[in-house]
């Protein structure tokens, strides 16, 4: 609720962390009718079929590496285990992630 009586979708819904094994028995959703391969830079090409322009969906996927690169730090402070946060590691440290980072430049 944005404010009272005012909804609003998050940015993100719904996002579940899939680690390789989970990923090769689940089917994956097309990035675009022409463009089926799961990667990064077909995403940033089709957001602006969604209204939005290169240099903000860059920056969107700026905020959302920086808080998905502190996954580890932020399972240990929470007290996870560490024997779950290495099961859930090929969720996270994929070559998704490594792609992002040539994008955005870190």
């Amino acid at each position: 609720m944005s404010e009272p009586g005012r909804w609003s979708l998050s940015p993100a819904y719904d996002l579940n962390p899939l680690t390789e094994m989970d990923r090769a028995r689940v089917g994956e959703t097309a990035i675009t009718e022409t463009e089926s391969e799961p990667t990064i830079a077909h995403a940033l090409v089709a957001a602006e079929r969604f209204g939005l322009k290169s240099a903000e969906s860059k920056k969107i996927l700026g905020e959302v590496f920086a808080a998905v690169a502190g996954w580890r730090k932020t399972g240990r402070l929470l007290r996870v285990k560490a024997s779950t946060l290495d099961a859930y590691a090929s969720a996270v440290e994929n070559p998704l992630m490594d792609e992002t980072r040539r994008l955005i430049g870190r």
